[in-house]
């Protein structure tokens, strides 16, 4: 089974994958919403959106810093 899709509004309100947050992103999460939710929150994969969100809900989310943003992949020759 694949990750869940679901709709991201960094990415122009169109569907994308989300996975759970990893470590330094679920640290910086649990300055944003209540530890007993932090659970609940996923990240979009999409490369170089930041975008958390609530599984559940999307309009409750938020953007990680810069430094979480996954940096362009060099083209391929």
């Amino acid at each position: 089974m694949g990750l869940p899709k679901r709709r991201c509004p960094n990415c122009g309100d169109t569907e994308q994958h989300f996975r759970r947050l990893h470590a330094a992103e679920r640290v910086y999460a649990l300055g944003q919403v209540d530890s007993a939710d932090v659970h609940k929150y996923w990240r979009c994969t999409r490369q170089g959106c930041v975008r958390v969100q609530s599984y559940f809900n999307w309009r409750a989310g938020f953007d990680l810093p810069e430094e979480f943003r996954t940096p362009p992949q060099p083209a391929a020759t």
